[in-house]
């Protein structure tokens, strides 16, 4: 073999070195590609892993106000179960005793405090009238004219009851 250096020829030499060159620079685009895409799904599964131990975080935080939450019930539970005990003993106590009359269980001590009792009830009951019949005419049962007519002359009554509770709490001194 003559060598060739100078005269321009290709040698085998050349050629191989040019092959292993080509194969090696193949090969260090494909690694290069492949640590490229592995640093990739790193950093996805990074991004992810963040993601999570966040999620966990709130997960943890949400379960610790459950808790709190649960145990604010179940001490309402209790109270309420004592109160209704307390209640049905009340009632049991109160079933024994006959003949009370509502009118004289509550008293006044003036003339004046049980006209301002009187009107304040009776104010109550015309509010719950008007509620009703409102009920009354979304539901059909009565139609607008009648509810006018009705309302018109409750509410009428219902302001010279309150009118008349102002001056009850006027000349008793309450704040009016």
């Amino acid at each position: 073999n003559p060598t060739a250096q100078g005269t321009g020829t290709i040698t085998e030499e050349h050629i191989k070195a040019s092959l292993v060159s080509a194969v090696e620079d193949k090969l260090k685009r494909r690694i290069q590609e492949k640590v490229n895409q592995c640093q990739a799904e790193i950093q996805t599964l990074k991004r992810t892993q963040q993601e999570l131990n966040e999620g966990q975080s709130k997960i943890n935080d949400i379960v610790g106000r459950l808790e709190r939450d649960q145990q604010e019930l179940t001490k309402s539970i209790t109270v309420l179960k004592d109160k209704e005990r307390e209640l049905q003993q009340a009632l049991d106590s109160l079933e024994k005793v006959d003949g009370i009359d509502v009118d004289e269980a509550v008293t006044t001590t003036a003339p004046l405090y049980k006209q301002l009792l009187n009107a304040y009830a009776e104010e109550a009951a015309i509010e719950d009238a008007v509620y009703f019949m409102g009920e009354a005419l979304r539901s059909g049962v009565i139609d607008l004219e009648v509810f006018l007519k009705n309302v018109r002359q409750l509410s009428r009554k219902q302001f010279m009851l309150r009118a008349l509770m102002q001056k009850c709490r006027q000349k008793a001194g309450f704040n009016a």
